[in-house]
């Protein structure tokens, strides 16, 4: 597999400006042998580090958001069977739909 192409800033200043100028970035090419071994090994790497930032990102999301990412997809679908079977205890029956059709059992 080969690594993304190394981006680099070059300064420079011209003669009698005091502030230094950037010109464009120049993209160089990977070095010989740069990048990973097993794409596959890759690939789980950067599968767990988007689980690693997706999970930061619910610590610090806003409530609604927070909820709306982790319990208003399931919750809907609960009160949905909830409103089709009309239980006798409609409580123990949302509450038994939540733990059977959790989408984080492992």
């Amino acid at each position: 597999a080969s690594a993304a192409p190394r981006t680099t800033r070059c300064n420079s200043t011209a003669m009698g400006d005091e502030e230094p100028q950037t010109q464009d970035m120049v993209t160089e090419p990977p070095e010989p042998g740069a990048g990973l071994d097993d794409a596959d090994e890759g690939a789980q790497a950067q599968k767990a580090a988007m689980a690693t930032q997706n999970k930061m990102n619910l610590q610090t999301a806003p409530i609604r958001t927070y909820l709306d990412s982790t319990v208003v997809p399931i919750l809907l679908q609960g009160l949905s069977a909830l409103v089709k079977e009309r239980p006798a205890n409609p409580v123990e029956f949302l509450a038994a739909y939540l733990m059977q059709n959790n989408p984080q059992k492992a």
